[in-house]
């Protein structure tokens, strides 16, 4: 029986130019024959029944079959509509992960409506104006952290069309987009990312092992994995949470009639569906009820329908006129947290005009949400493509509230997804070795929540960055970064001595400098002072496909970053900075609000003159008679002053080396 890797299904992308593993497993001893655009490759199956087949490189076209046959057993398999073309990794944390479609909407702000958010405006933007969704796919990975050696994962290929872009990071959706319509080939996206995670977790052990700073995660990881308690956990996540505060006691609503639809929820809450409950003030953590009225046209009475939501957190019970119709998790589960819900509707509980549907959601930590996109929920005809929506305004009302369960500090081991090592071997070791062009890479805020933490990034991200290469066995594919964005909530936006951003900034951009092929695009000018995802991702998607487009496929006419800090030099009362990428470079409206000077005192005072002369410019400060020092952009919430002709920000600075952690 032949199985292959996720990756290699209907519908997929490979990587032109290169050669193209295929891999799975089959009989043992069994030979092997992959046949594909008119190139083959010959293997057998290991002892434990793996195989790796390794195709020879095939330009951009298609579409293509692959076709994989047992010469011993005469089985094939088929896998149909393949296009080669560019293919790119998409990881990181919650920016990365941070969909088309999605719905976060800053909590601070209750009058923003969803059709008026930026993302939402975005992905109307992107489906509206798709040229040919064939060329652009894209395959999501499942959120894994098992502390397991995976060798697959659940995803399917899917076409970048209205449908299915918004499930797409926006980021790589917007990336991919662009880089597609340059270079006219199809690009295929494989995104793999996880919110509020560490650099560390996407290392492998090997990885970690290299690296003396690093090291000493191993050890306490392998204790952890040995004791026989980490694999016991409720739910098998790893946290800190009183067993009974785990336990659904009961569903005591159904039994109150909150599933009826002639119950009278006048009384109850509003709350906006998709979104949080504790968010919305509605409820704590516990179990919630949520009741929605669908008007079903005559046509639709006594037929089949298809119920869709998007992931609940965590459990749910769901019924349709007062009938049971689905449900996910029960007890201490919390694995189903962002599952989509579909669930069938039989035609007898189907009637025209006002149907009411329930649904109990359980959770027992961190958010409570309905989550996905306003999209996500609907119903359909049973073979149809007939669709009725119904996100928006719902009644609510707690069944228990048991306040906002606080975890406490998560423990190391399966379930954490900020175990070192554990996303490297839950979400990374499925892809190996799948041909890839490079990698876009959006993360750090994670690991930037000490200056200290800050400095020992650019050796962290450097390790994960080599021990990717080592493991993709593709020499120094390209390596393309955000540089985080502005951001700090309830922070003067100013300079800030000790800024962990700032120096988080600076150590990615210094891990440019550390190893070949390695670039990044900054985001410091599109955050949002209270929002640490910006849903700008257009902006960032565009700078990383001028990016790519200048260092990866040669376009040098693209710009593809803003002034870039080169060196510097006292100049009587003043200090001169030279810049790369500075063509056309200007200080916008002349503020000045983001240059500090200092002597050798090592007090930063605010610039009070600065001048752009070609690609420098000469700053100082009516305060600072002997400068030695300068920085720019220095404070969480940078304020971006300095452009060049591109409109693309400087990337945030220092001149001084002075230590950051004392």
């Amino acid at each position: 029986m032949i199985t292959l890797n996720p990756l290699f299904r209907d519908g997929a992308v490979f990587q032109q130019k290169k050669p193209i593993p295929v891999w799975g497993r089959a009989i043992a001893g069994n030979r092997l024959k992959a046949e594909f655009a008119g190139v083959e490759a010959n293997t057998k199956a290991a002892a434990g029944g793996k195989f790796m087949l390794r195709l020879p490189s095939v330009d951009a076209g298609g579409p293509f079959e692959l076709k994989i046959t047992d010469l011993d057993s005469g089985e094939t398999v088929l896998i149909r509509d393949i296009l080669v073309g560019e293919v790119w990794l998409a990881s990181g944390q919650s920016n990365m992960e941070y969909t088309l479609g999605s719905d976060w909407v800053p909590a601070v702000d209750e009058t923003l409506h969803v059709s008026e958010s930026v993302n939402r405006i975005q992905e109307k933007e992107y489906c509206d104006t798709i040229p040919d969704p064939s060329k652009l796919r894209f395959i999501t990975l499942d959120k894994r952290a098992t502390g397991l050696e995976e060798e697959t994962f659940i995803g399917e290929w899917k076409y970048m069309n209205s449908e299915n872009a918004p499930l797409a990071s926006a980021v790589a959706a917007w990336f991919a987009r662009f880089i597609q319509e340059k270079i006219n080939v199809p690009v295929g996206l494989v995104i793999s990312a996880w919110g509020g995670t560490i650099a560390e977790a996407w290392t492998s052990r090997a990885g970690l092992l290299s690296n003396p700073e690093t090291a000493p995660m191993v050890s306490d990881a392998d204790k952890i994995f040995n004791e026989e308690d980490c694999w016991n956990r409720p739910g098998n996540l790893a946290v800190q949470i009183p067993a009974e505060k785990c336990l659904d006691p009961g569903n005591e609503g159904f039994g109150k009639g909150w599933a009826e639809p002639d119950f009278d929820d006048s009384e109850w809450k509003t709350m906006r569906i998709p979104g949080s409950w504790i968010v919305q003030k509605i409820s704590g953590n516990g179990a919630l009820w949520v009741r929605q009225e669908i008007e079903i046209p005559a046509e639709w009475a006594g037929k089949d329908i298809v119920l869709n939501m998007g992931g609940i957190d965590k459990q749910d019970t769901t019924y349709f006129n007062g009938v049971k119709v689905g449900g996910l998790g029960e007890k201490d589960d919390s694995t189903f947290w962002n599952k989509a819900r579909k669930y069938n509707v039989p035609g007898n509980l189907v009637k025209a005009g006002r149907n009411v549907l329930a649904v109990r959601a359980y959770s027992f930590m961190f958010d409570g949400s309905f989550l996905g996109s306003s999209k996500n929920y609907y119903i359909q005809l049973e073979g149809s493509e007939e669709r009725i929506f119904f996100a928006g305004e719902w009644k609510a009302n707690a069944e228990l509230d048991l306040g906002v369960l606080s975890p406490g500090a998560l423990l190391p081991g399966p379930g954490n997804a900020n175990t070192p090592g554990i996303l490297f071997n839950s979400m990374i070791r499925p892809l190996l070795p799948f041909a890839i062009r490079g990698a876009i890479w959006y993360q750090g805020e994670s690991n930037a929540h000490s200056v200290f933490e800050s400095l020992s990034y650019t050796e962290k991200l450097s390790t994960m960055i080599r021990d990717w290469r080592y493991h993709w066995g593709q020499g120094d594919f390209p390596f393309i970064q955000v540089q985080l964005a502005n951001y700090s909530p309830g922070i003067d936006p100013e300079f800030v001595r000790d800024s962990r951003w700032a120096v988080l900034r600076e150590s990615q951009r210094l891990v440019c400098e550390n190893l070949p092929q390695v670039s990044m695009c900054t985001a410091v000018d599109i955050g949002e002072l209270t929002d640490i995802h910006p849903q700008d991702k257009k902006t960032v998607g565009v700078r990383m496909a001028a990016n790519a487009l200048h260092h990866v496929y040669g376009y040098e006419s693209i710009v593809p970053f803003g002034p870039l800090y080169q060196s510097y030099a006292v100049e009587g009362n003043s200090i001169r900075i030279s810049f790369r990428y500075a063509e056309g470079m200007k200080i916008r409206e002349d503020l000045l609000q983001s240059f500090y000077i200092a002597g050798k005192d090592r007090v930063f005072h605010p610039a009070t003159a600065a001048k752009v002369e070609g690609n420098t410019i000469l700053v100082s400060s009516e305060k600072v008679s002997n400068p030695y020092a300068i920085r720019y952009g220095w404070s969480d919430a940078a304020i971006s002053t300095v452009y060049n002709a591109a409109g693309l920000p400087a990337s945030p600075f220092r001149t001084d080396d002075w230590n950051l952690d004392a």
